[in-house]
C-alpha cells in the first residue's frame, strides 16, 4: 500500500511517479554498494532519456547520498533544497523542479516530503528530501536495461560506420565511372545515394539499399577495372618483366617489425569511425572488408594486394590509408589509388610502412 503521508498535497503525480512512490514506501531489503549504484544508474540514463539538467542533478544526489543510508532497512534520502541544487547546476529553480520530476517519473527517485514541503533531517534522524530507494530496488532491472542499450547502440554505430563506408565507396566508384566517360550514369547513382539517405526508412534498411546500390555501381564500372585482370601468356607477345620476389620478401621482412600494438596507436581515428579496437592481427584481418569499402577499393585490387603483400601487411596498409584520409581528407582525395601505389612500391621494394606507422603514432 502506498504511504501517501510521504507526499504533500500540492503535488500532482502521474502513474509513473506513483510507481516510484510505491517503491519508496518501504526501506531497502538489502545492502547496496554506492559505487555500483552510481555506475549502473549513470549508464542507464541515456536509455531512460535522462540528460542535461536531470542527469546533472542525479549526479549530485548520487554523490551526496551517505553509504550508511544504503544499508539494509534504511532509506537513502538526500535532504537538499531546490535552491542549492540550482546553484550547483547553474540553472533556475524551475529547471531543477522539472529535472527532479523527470527523475521521479523515470523511476530513479521518489519524494519524501515533510508537512510543509521543506527538506531537512530532524533531531530523531528522520530525513525529508529526495529518496533514491526506487533506483536501489530496481538495480538489477536497470543493469539489464543499460546492457541492452549498449548492445543496441553498438549495433547502430556499426550500421552507421557501414553506411558511411558504402557512401564513400559508391562516390569513389562514381568518380571512376565519370573517368570512363559515363558521367550521366554516375550522376544518377549519386542522386540515388541522396534519395536513400533522405528516406524515412530505418538505418538497417538504408544500409541494405546502399549495399545493393554499391553492387550495381561495381557492375557498371567492371569494364574500368578490366585493365587489372591478368592476361594469359601468349608466346608471340612480349611480357613485361615480373618484379623480383626478393624485393617483396624484403618488404615483408621489414614490415614484420610492426607490432599490432604500435599499429593500433597509429590509427585512433580509424578505430573510432570504422572498426572496433583490435588486439591481434586476426582481428584486423577480420575488419579488412570494412576498410576496403571505406576507401572504395575494388575486390580485385584487394585480392591483388593480398597476393603481393600477404594478408597482414595488406590489412595494415588499408588501415594506414583510412587513417590518413580521416586526418587529412583534402590531401588524399583518391585513397584507392594511394593504396594501389603502396602495393606498387612494395613490388619495387620501396614501401616503408614501418616509418609511416611510427610517424602516425607520434603525431597522435
Amino acid at each position: 500500500m502506498l504511504h501517501t503521508e510521504a507526499i504533500t498535497r500540492f503535488r500532482r503525480l502521474n502513474a509513473a511517479a506513483l510507481a516510484s512512490q510505491q517503491l519508496a514506501s518501504s526501506p531497502l531489503p538489502s545492502q547496496v554498494n554506492k559505487s555500483t549504484l552510481s555506475n549502473v544508474v549513470k549508464r542507464v540514463c541515456p536509455a531512460l532519456g535522462v540528460t542535461g539538467t536531470a542527469y546533472h542533478v542525479l549526479d549530485i544526489l548520487l554523490g551526496l547520498v551517505k553509504e550508511d543510508d544504503l544499508g539494509e532497512g534504511r532509506s537513502p534520502v538526500v535532504a537538499i533544497s531546490n535552491i542549492k541544487l540550482a546553484n550547483y547546476v547553474c540553472r533556475s529553480e524551475r529547471s531543477v523542479i522539472r529535472a527532479i520530476k523527470k527523475l521521479v517519473e523515470a523511476g530513479l527517485l521518489a519524494y519524501r516530503d515533510s508537512g510543509n514541503g521543506r527538506r531537512f533531517v530532524n533531531s530523531r534522524g528522520e530525513a525529508y528530501g529526495l529518496d533514491l530507494t526506487p533506483a536501489c530496488k530496481r538495480l538489477p532491472e536497470l543493469r539489464k536495461q543499460a546492457e541492452a542499450y549498449k548492445v543496441r547502440l553498438e549495433a547502430e554505430r556499426a550500421l552507421k560506420r557501414r553506411s558511411r563506408g558504402l557512401v564513400r565507396s559508391i562516390n569513389d566508384a562514381c568518380a571512376e565511372l565519370s573517368d570512363q566517360g559515363n558521367s550521366i550514369k554516375a550522376d544518377e547513382y549519386c542522386q540515388r545515394i541522396i534519395a536513400i539517405m533522405e528516406t524515412s526508412q530505418s538505418l538497417s534498411d538504408k544500409t541494405r539499399f546502399l549495399e545493393d546500390l554499391y553492387e550495381e555501381v561495381l557492375s557498371a564500372t567492371a569494364t574500368g577495372f578490366s585493365q587489372y585482370e591478368v592476361e594469359p601468356d601468349i608466346p608471340d607477345k612480349p611480357v613485361d618483366p615480373v618484379p623480383a620476389l626478393s624485393s617483396i620478401e624484403n618488404v615483408r621482412s621489414r614490415e614484420s617489425n610492426i607490432s599490432i600494438e604500435v599499429l593500433v596507436r597509429a590509427i585512433p581515428m580509424t578505430i573510432e569511425n570504422f572498426i572496433p579496437s583490435v588486439r591481434s592481427w586476426k582481428e584486423l584481418r577480420g575488419e579488412a572488408d570494412i576498410l576496403r569499402l571505406a576507401i572504395g577499393l575494388s575486390e580485385h585490387a584487394w585480392k591483388k594486394a593480398i597476393h603481393e603483400l600477404g594478408l597482414n601487411l595488406a590489412a595494415a596498409c588499408l588501415a594506414v590509408v583510412v587513417e590518413k584520409v580521416l586526418r587529412e581528407p583534402d590531401k588524399l582525395t583518391r585513397p584507392a589509388g594511394y593504396f594501389n601505389g603502396m602495393v606498387a612500391k612494395a613490388q619495387l621494394g620501396e614501401l616503408h610502412l614501418d616509418k609511416t606507422v611510427w610517424g602516425l603514432s607520434c603525431k597522435h
